[in-house]
Parts: C-alpha cells; sequence; structure tokens
C-alpha cells in the first residue's frame, strides 16, 4: 500500500495478514525499555499492538538529534541485497500494521521486485576494530514497487482504463517459468506490464522529515521513467487516515484516481483507501475520471449539457456502426 513519510501504508500485497495485538508477556517483556514506532500508518499510535523499534539501525540513530548531524550528502541508494534480509523484515514490523508474507521478502532482496534502500557507513567504533574493517551499513529507509500484472491486475481499469491482458504486451512464454526466471527477465527487459506499483514505502523513525522519502520516490520515478518505456503510470495504495503520506504523494505529484470503501482490514476494524497514480509515458486516466473531474469542476450548466449531448453522441454513433459492421 503507498504511503506518507516513514510508515507509509501501501496497497497490500498477495498474503498480506494482519499483525495479532500484542501479548501480555510481550506487553511487559525485556523489550519495554525500547521506544514504540511512530509510523503514521498505525491506525492506533497508542495501541499495545505498536511494536517496539528493534532494528539494528535504531543503536546508531537513537534520536532525531543524531540523525541531523547526517548530512543528506552522505546518504547512498542502492538495491536491496541478501544481507539486507532480516533488517528489512524488522523495519516492515516496525512500519505497517500488517505482515507480509516471505516470498515478497525473498523477491524484494533478490532482485525480483525493484527496491531502492537509503542507507548511511560509518566505520565501527568499537575497542579494538581494525581500520580495515568494512563499514557498519544502517538502512535508513527503503522502497519496493512491482511492476508483476500479479499486483496490479485488479487496479488497472481504474487507472487507465482497461483489463491488463488488453494493455500489458507482455511476451508469452510456450511453457511454464519459475518466480527467478519470471524475474530475471523482468530485470532484463522491463516489459512486465504497463504499471509500476509502489507496495512499501518507509524511513526510520529518528531519521524522518528529511526529504528522505521523497527521495525514494523521485529516485524511483526516474529508474521507471528512463528504464521503462512500456509503464504509463507508477501507482499506490494509501489508508485515508495516513495525512502524512497523503501530503507526501500529493507534493510529488500523485493525483487521487479512487476512492476504496473498507480495503484494509486493520486491528479488528475497516478502512478506506484511496488510490494514487504518477502518469508517464503519454499515460493518462481514463476518460470516466477525467469526466467526472471535469464535472466536478462546477462548468456552467450549458456546458455540461454540451459535453453530454456530444458523450452521448459519440457512444451512439459508435454503436449504431457495430450495428451496421455486424448486418449481414
Amino acid at each position: 500500500m503507498a504511503a506518507g513519510p516513514s510508515g507509509w501504508i501501501e496497497g497490500p500485497i498477495p498474503d498480506q495478514v494482519e499483525l495479532p495485538p500484542a501479548t501480555e508477556s510481550e506487553a511487559t517483556g525485556a523489550d519495554d525499555y525500547l521506544p514504540r514506532s511512530s509510523s503514521s500508518a498505525m491506525p492506533d499510535p497508542n495501541a499495545a499492538s505498536v511494536p517496539r523499534l528493534k532494528a539494528r539501525v535504531h543503536r546508531r540513530f537513537s534520536t532525531a538529534d543524531v540523525c541531523a548531524t547526517i548530512p543528506l550528502s552522505e546518504v547512498r541508494f542502492r538495491p536491496l541485497q541478501a544481507s539486507d534480509l532480516e533488517e528489512m523484515m524488522t523495519l516492515h514490523t516496525e512500519w505497517f500494521p500488517v505482515s507480509y508474507d516471505q516470498a515478497f521478502y525473498d523477491k524484494s532482496v533478490n532482485g525480483q521486485l525493484f527496491s531502492l534502500v537509503a542507507i548511511h557507513s560509518a566505520a565501527s567504533q568499537s575497542a579494538g576494530s581494525s581500520s580495515s574493517e568494512e563499514p557498519e551499513e544502517s538502512l535508513l529507509g527503503m522502497i519496493t514497487m512491482s511492476t508483476f500484472c500479479e499486483h496490479h491486475g485488479e487496479d488497472i481499469k481504474h487507472i487507465l482504463g482497461g483489463e491488463c491482458e488488453d494493455l500489458c504486451k507482455r511476451k508469452k512464454s510456450s511453457g511454464p517459468v519459475s518466480d527467478a526466471e519470471e524475474g530475471q527477465a523482468a530485470q532484463n527487459t522491463g516489459n512486465t506490464g504497463q504499471l509500476a506499483y509502489i507496495l512499501t514505502l518507509g524511513v526510520c523513525d529518528a531519521f524522518r522529515r528529511r526529504g528522505l522519502a521523497k527521495e525514494l520516490i523521485r529516485r524511483s520515478i526516474a529508474h521507471v521513467d528512463h528504464n521503462m518505456p512500456e509503464v504509463l503510470a507508477v501507482y499506490l495504495h494509501v489508508v485515508t487516515y495516513n495525512q502524512a503520506a497523503i501530503r507526501l504523494y500529493e507534493s510529488t505529484s500523485f493525483t487521487c484516481i479512487e476512492h476504496f470503501p473498507s480495503f484494509y482490514f486493520l486491528h479488528g476494524s475497516h478502512y478506506d483507501s484511496f488510490l494514487y497514480a504518477l502518469y508517464l509515458h503519454g499515460g493518462h486516466p481514463p476518460w470516466k475520471w477525467r469526466f467526472r473531474n471535469l464535472w466536478s469542476l462546477g462548468l456552467p450548466t450549458t456546458w455540461r449539457k454540451w459535453l453530454v449531448t456530444a458523450w452521448s453522441s459519440l457512444w451512439q454513433s459508435d454503436a449504431d456502426k457495430r450495428v451496421q459492421d455486424s448486418d449481414p
């Protein structure tokens, strides 16, 4: 689900399940001294189910004051890799009120899904450490994105106005293809479909409000723009109470295309979703959305009547032509 600064909540991917409330033993366990997540994706930030901050990054960056000493020029960007798996899973637990299945994490770190992670490196300062040691990398934030039809098949009609099998011009294999082969083909050709779906976006608690989430979005969109000419829109779902996420996406030129009632079920309650999209490579919203938007702008009655008449005439003309073509 798409998101909002640091604890965005994006559209769910398959087999996403709700996190259970914290048990009594968890609530009174050894981690009680740890602060809780301040993710804007959480439906109730004061609930016992809000997770504690256990990721490694918090050992180095426990407060915003510490992070403030790090200029953004020292932050580097790269794809996720296998060594990031444990930290990625821990951070996603802190950021989102849902649990993602293992396949999502595996595909993210092995390159089958697009990913971009913001990192900061620092040599270990512990006693006896050698200057030749590899610098410790801290994951400050990350974004994951998919162009696979399995993720956008149900949304594409709202974004582009057609069905996935008609719009996505993917090469069909003559035989069965493994997940690894399909992922590698996606990396090599970038031709899995006409939509790029932002699955998750998050920034660690202490590094928020520094512009990092916006930079992750900017770089991801630039990648799609330069390397995936077949993709006509980047899109996401965001829970309607996540105002921080909504402000973020609107500030990066995303447009609200649709509203889905009761899209999420989080901590025992239903929540609505907004679908936001950013169009690229000549892509545009469906005529239905554009017509509805024009109507909502308060067009004068005369123009409204003209538009309705013109639309009806075009539809009737097309219908008459289909009838004529079908006559023997």
